[in-house]
């Protein structure tokens, strides 16, 4: 009985041992598959970023193209006399005013009135000769002619 008993494990080994090493080489099989799953995956994954990163750039520097091309003045003349119906104003349409300089009545920091704050129609011969005092151009009739002032 003893010889029995002996021989049972010796046989159970070489199995065991079996068994192990095939459990153990279809864990790495199963591993391998799905690390080159994934590598492959992440590939296409890739490349699909990598046409979109193309296409985009190519856009981009269309749009650039574009841009520069709206900038050009004729291209802005076109534009205004086409999509805006605009046109250059008529000779004689366009009347040069003296811009009035504002002073205001009450100090900025302490909110008290400012000392002399007079309208500006009282001060318009002195902000003439003021520095930085401007011209502006208006389109139309002037208020001062229609008003036969």
């Amino acid at each position: 009985m003893i010889r029995s008993a002996s021989r049972r494990p010796a046989v159970a080994g070489p199995v065991l041992r079996t068994t192990l090493f095939v459990t153990l080489l279809a864990a790495m099989l199963v591993a391998f598959t799905w690390s080159r799953t994934r590598t492959l995956s992440a590939a296409y994954e890739l490349g699909q970023l990598q046409r979109e990163h193309s296409r985009l750039t190519a856009e981009q520097d269309r749009l650039v193209l574009e841009v520069e091309a709206l900038k050009a003045p004729a291209a802005l003349e076109r534009f205004a006399r086409t999509r805006l119906s605009m046109a250059p104003p008529a000779p004689g349409a366009v009347f040069a005013v003296q811009a009035a300089l504002v002073r205001p009545a009450v100090e900025p920091m302490t909110g008290r009135a400012a000392a002399g704050a007079r309208a500006a129609s009282a001060n318009a011969g002195r902000d003439a000769e003021v520095p930085g005092a401007q011209q502006v151009a208006l389109r139309g009739p002037s208020r001062v002619a229609a008003s036969g002032h």
